[in-house]
This record gives structure tokens, C-alpha cells and sequence, in this order.
């Protein structure tokens, strides 16, 4: 237990640099230098306005940022004037979940200033070997000085999060929004990066993409349209990850240790337990991809791989517990998914969906408007989360299928009676799919490469760029 305590108490005072140095620890720091000469200029909202006593989860993929959006958190509260001293982070990887107990009641932490409490960061809790979440809860309710603190824990794995949370119900104090999701940059982020200017335009409501304000929001951002049809090819190209984000504003191709990383995360980390080898690794998350934007049949890409049908459904379980993934049921009734209906699989961002083919320019690229449909969606679901709904919400969107056995990509509760149909079509090429929409009952929606058509009326469907519909809608 010395020993344990002392290695601990080591390696706290190396991750907690500001407890010597609050003026200055920024500047040094590793993961703050590389964001800072990204000149991305990007900070998430995700661990902004955290409020004294709050127990917070944030979740998403690795690699997206989250110890950079801790560390932007950690020197925003320095700046608001909290003691350096009360502010503690730890890095969770590689340990115990007695090693949290251990971290808290054991080591002999800086005095807190008479008056103030303690700040919690720990980063990567779902790494943590054991069950983080009953220690977390004990200290909670038994340690007086983490009962009333600050608290805030990162994690990339769903089941973990979502079986946390529920160990740690009411010792989350009364704080709103205590679950936050960070995902890879949204495309009005992303688009704001090469032109400023287009902040300025307004956010539009989920339930409101069908709707008067749509209707002059959509004639305000077409006023943008030459800029941010070819920055949302390019959006398609790199996706939001930061480091991908940076190559593209420097002019350069996504890094090449960037796509090993990304690739690690999948078949070491998401895929730790699976036993497959990189080379079906990559055949598999390719082939995965290759049923974008159509229901996924587990039984075919099995057949294809010679993999059981039931390997197919585990990996596919695994990206979407790792943030990478995720899925689209068929509507059965409002607003309950369809039973035993094969469900429609999209990355989380572009990158995801073309790991395979920046691995290997041999394999095939997605089509642009197979991206175009699965970012769309993730837009909406960006919307969703902006509106205050969580990633793990039970009221996702939904793919429609017709009397007449055509899809709808997208209905939902959130979405107002209007339905969104990716077709990302120049000319008058899209009128011919809108009758589909207009077949369902729904207020359509119909994503175009550059056509914004709002004649269809107030039932009928309207065509409007994809690029424009992301930039007011993805924060």
C-alpha cells in the first residue's frame, strides 16, 4: 500500500502542474502547446458553465479531444480565480478502481483554501480496471470533502457511462446538464474555421427545419452558398477530429499517424477482446462501411468474410459502445423501432467511414453522398444534443420505410412532422425523389448539393443544400 501511495502521490504531482507553476503550466503542456499551434482556434462547449457540487460524466470517441477540453476547463477556473490548489486531475488509464479510493482518502492532497472545495477531473474512468462506479459512489456518500466536490469523469465506452450512471444516481447533485457528449467537430464549427463570418448566421431548431423561420434562414445561409458547398466536400474529406481538422486548414492530406491512431482505437481498443487479426480488422470495418446508408444484414457481411453472423453483431456493438458508430432503427409506430428490423449503420464522422480506404487507397472510398447522408444525420443528432437531449436518448431518429417499400432516411419526435431524404443532386433531378417524402405524410426535406427550391409550400417538400441545413442546425 506504500508503495501504491507514493507512486500515486508521484504521479499526481506530474499531472497537476499548475498546483507549482498557475501562471505558467499552459505553456508547457503538452496536449495545450499542440492545440495552440493547430492554430484551430477551438475550444468545445462540452465542459463550459460547470456548476459548484455537480457530478459530471462526459462522453465520446477517443482521440476527439477530451483531455484537451479538460485542460481548457482546468485554465478557465484558474482564470475565474479558483485556488490552484483545489484543483486535481487524474489520469485514469492503467488503473485500479481501489487505486480512486486510494487517490482520495489516502494521499496526503494540497490543503484546500478555508471556504472553497475541491475539483475533480478524471480522465478516462471507463479505462479504469474494476467497478469505478460503486468507488465513485462510496466516496460520494462517505467522504465528506467528494461528496460536496466538483466532480468530473471522461470516459469512451457507452456501457460503462451509461451502467455508471445509473450506480451514481442521486450523488450528482442538483445541477443541471450533468451529462455531457463530446463528439468530433460539427460542421458550422468546422465551416466558422475557414470563414468567421458564418457564426453570425442563426441556429435553427431541430422541430423547426419545416417551418417560416426555416424557410428565411435557409434564404440567409444560401447567401453563403459558394463557400460552403466545396468546405462541406471538404468536411466530407477530413471530418471534425481535431488533428484531421488541423491538417486541413494547414493544406495538407489527413497525417498518416493520425490514421494508424484512428486505427488503433478501433482494433485495440474497441476491438481489445475480439481476437481478430489487423488485416480482418480492416476487411471488416470496410466492409461494415461499404452498408452505409442501407439496412445492414450481419448474416451477408458475415458470409462475405467468412465471419459468423454473430462476430458481425458483436464488432458492431463495439464501435457503437466506443463512440464510433451509430444507429438508425426503422420506425415500426410513433416513435418505437421496428423489432427484429435490420437497422442502418452511420459513422460518427467522415474519417470513420474512409478508415479503410486511408489505410489503403486499394480499398474503395465511400461515395460523397453516402457521407453527405450519414453527416446529415449527425447534424440532426447534433441538434438533438444542443436541444438538450443526451447521445444515449431512447428517441432516436428513425429510417421510414414506405407502403410502397421506398426509404425516408430520417423522421423523428425531435424533427417537428418534417422527414429528411438525403439526395445530394444538382438540377431539377431532385423533384423526382421528393414524391416518396410527399407519399409518406411527413413535411419533407430533401438535401441537395447546391439547389435551395422552397416553392413546394407549406406541406410540401422543399429541397435545400445539405451544406446549408449543417451549418445552421450542427453546432
Amino acid at each position: 500500500m506504500a508503495t501504491k501511495i507514493g507512486q500515486a502521490a508521484t504521479e499526481l504531482a506530474a499531472t497537476n502542474p499548475w498546483w507549482r507553476s498557475p501562471h505558467t503550466w499552459a505553456r508547457s503542456d503538452p496536449d495545450l502547446r499542440a492545440a495552440a499551434a493547430s492554430a484551430l482556434d477551438y475550444e468545445p462547449l462540452a465542459l463550459r458553465d460547470l456548476q459548484p457540487g455537480g457530478l459530471y460524466l462526459l462522453r465520446g470517441p477517443r482521440r476527439v479531444g477530451k483531455t484537451v477540453a479538460m485542460k481548457q476547463a482546468i485554465s478557465r477556473l484558474l482564470g475565474d480565480g479558483q485556488p490552484p490548489l483545489s484543483i486535481i486531475r487524474v489520469a485514469a488509464d492503467g488503473w485500479t478502481a481501489s487505486d480512486l479510493r486510494t487517490v482520495v482518502q489516502n494521499i496526503a492532497l494540497p490543503p484546500v483554501p478555508e471556504g472553497r472545495q475541491r475539483w475533480w477531473f478524471i480522465d478516462e474512468v471507463t479505462a479504469v480496471e474494476g467497478d469505478w462506479a460503486t468507488q465513485i459512489k462510496w466516496l460520494r456518500d462517505n467522504d465528506a470533502g467528494f461528496g460536496d466536490a466538483t466532480v468530473v469523469l471522461t470516459g469512451s465506452s457507452a456501457a460503462s457511462l451509461t451502467a455508471g450512471a445509473g450506480v451514481l444516481a442521486g450523488r450528482r447533485g442538483r445541477v443541471p446538464d450533468v451529462d455531457r457528449t463530446l463528439m468530433p467537430m460539427g460542421f458550422r464549427t468546422f465551416a466558422a474555421t475557414w470563414k468567421p463570418d458564418l457564426l453570425a448566421l442563426p441556429v435553427l431548431a431541430q422541430g423547426a427545419i419545416h417551418s417560416d423561420a426555416a424557410r428565411a434562414a435557409y434564404q440567409e445561409a444560401n447567401l453563403w452558398l459558394s463557400d460552403v458547398v466545396p468546405l462541406w466536400e471538404l468536411y466530407m474529406s477530413f471530418g471534425g477530429f481535431p488533428a484531421s481538422v488541423a491538417a486541413a486548414k494547414a493544406g495538407q492530406p489527413i497525417p498518416r499517424w493520425f490514421v494508424d491512431a484512428m486505427f488503433d482505437v478501433i482494433h485495440r481498443d474497441a476491438f481489445a477482446a475480439s481476437g481478430l487479426d489487423e488485416s480482418t480488422t480492416v476487411a471488416l470495418v470496410a466492409r461494415i462501411w461499404r452498408s452505409t446508408s442501407t439496412p445492414l444484414s450481419l448474416r451477408n457481411v458475415g458470409d462475405d468474410l467468412g465471419l459468423a453472423h454473430t462476430t458481425v453483431a458483436r464488432h458492431v456493438e463495439y464501435l457503437r459502445d466506443a463512440y464510433l458508430l451509430w444507429e438508425c432503427p426503422q420506425l415500426d409506430k410513433e416513435w418505437v423501432g421496428r423489432e427484429r428490423a435490420q437497422d442502418k449503420i452511420y459513422p460518427v464522422d467522415p474519417l470513420i467511414g474512409r478508415l479503410a480506404h486511408l489505410r489503403s487507397d486499394s480499398r474503395s472510398d465511400l461515395d460523397l453522398t453516402v457521407l453527405t447522408e450519414s453527416q446529415v444525420g449527425m447534424a440532426l443528432r447534433r441538434g438533438a444534443l444542443a436541444s438538450g437531449h443526451t447521445w444515449t436518448d431512447d428517441r432516436p431518429l428513425y429510417y421510414l420505410r414506405t407502403a410502397t417499400r421506398k426509404e425516408v432516411d430520417f423522421v423523428g419526435e425531435s424533427l417537428g412532422g418534417a422527414a429528411v431524404e438525403g439526395k445530394y443532386v444538382e438540377g431539377g433531378s431532385w423533384a423526382r425523389e421528393a414524391a416518396t417524402v410527399q407519399a409518406s405524410g411527413y413535411r419533407g426535406v430533401l438535401t441537395t448539393r447546391n439547389v435551395l427550391d422552397l416553392a413546394g409550400g407549406p406541406k410540401g417538400a422543399w429541397a435545400v443544400p445539405a451544406a446549408v441545413l449543417a451549418v445552421l442546425l450542427d453546432a
